[in-house]
């Protein structure tokens, strides 16, 4: 399996959107957490019935990659296409670059959420994978911009809190850490494990669970995180507003994990930056 920049008429990805896709962080010393990047997509090529090619091979490939950007960071997506098995076309591997679409100021002074109207379906089996059936985050996110809101906040099918368009969600509350739970129908995001694994670092008490929008209200911060974004505070939730602590700040434990993890993807000597397997 070679990386391609065309894709035949025939690829279930153009005609269904059948595939996968995983978009990884690019820094000047290379792209980061390949590894985990790699078993999300592995775990839902073998839900799928795609050959996702080694980690190794999947490295050559990013590495082979000539584009090279003129700033950093940046951000890699990598496609991988569901092939046409009726005519043996096998899966191929896409791999393009493109600009990061936050702002220095939204991570000083945090980002406004909107909630959508319609719930995510937590019983799909399209949530514990990243597919390019993307369609319907396309649109929340549409709604939420038109509601002059940065990202759109899903509940599941049962009332609780589920996950952004393209983000999951944290919230702090009395020196604790609360995420929703897998079972909630978030996607089981790379970023999310870091931050809970850091949190866990810095013995901050983390709990997984089905929560409601009373129990995010009530929160003390709010925050969301993606493989782009890292750690992004959140101001509003439509008309209720959560208090931003300055970068830095001690008393928060968002800024703290924001540093944690500034200093992770910064330190090449640890083992979660990932270059070479």
């Amino acid at each position: 399996m070679s990386q391609c920049e065309t894709l035949l008429s025939h690829d279930r990805l153009a005609l269904f959107g059948f595939g996968l896709f995983e978009t990884l962080l690019v820094t000047k010393d290379g792209p980061l957490f390949v590894d985990l990047h790699w078993q999300r997509m592995k775990k839902g090529a073998d839900l799928l019935g795609l050959k996702l090619p080694d980690i190794r091979e999947l490295l050559k490939q990013i590495q082979a990659y000539e584009q090279s950007p003129d700033i950093y960071p940046t951000a890699l997506r990598i496609t991988l296409s569901g092939g046409a098995p009726i005519v043996n076309l096998p899966s191929q591997l896409i791999i393009h670059k493109r600009l990061i679409p936050y702002t220095p100021e939204q991570f000083f002074s945090g980002i406004r959420l909107h909630l959508l109207h319609y719930p995510r379906n937590e019983q799909s089996p399209l949530v514990s994978i990243k597919s390019t059936n993307y369609l319907e985050n396309i649109l929340a996110k549409e709604e939420a911009i038109n509601h002059e809101a940065d990202e759109g906040l899903w509940l599941n099918t049962q009332g609780y809190i589920c996950e952004g368009t393209m983000s999951n969600i944290f919230f702090v509350k009395g020196e604790r850490l609360f995420t929703p739970c897998l079972t909630s129908g978030c996607l089981p995001g790379t970023r999310r494990q870091i931050l809970l694994d850091l949190a866990h670092s810095l013995q901050i008490p983390t709990h997984q669970g089905l929560y409601t929008l009373s129990d995010l209200i009530q929160a003390d911060e709010v925050f969301m995180t993606n493989s782009l974004m890292g750690a992004m505070p959140i101001r509003k939730l439509g008309d209720y507003s959560f208090e931003i602590s300055p970068s830095g700040s001690k008393k928060s434990l968002m800024r703290q994990l924001e540093l944690a993890y500034k200093n992770l993807i910064t330190n090449t000597s640890s083992p979660f930056y990932s270059l070479v397997i």
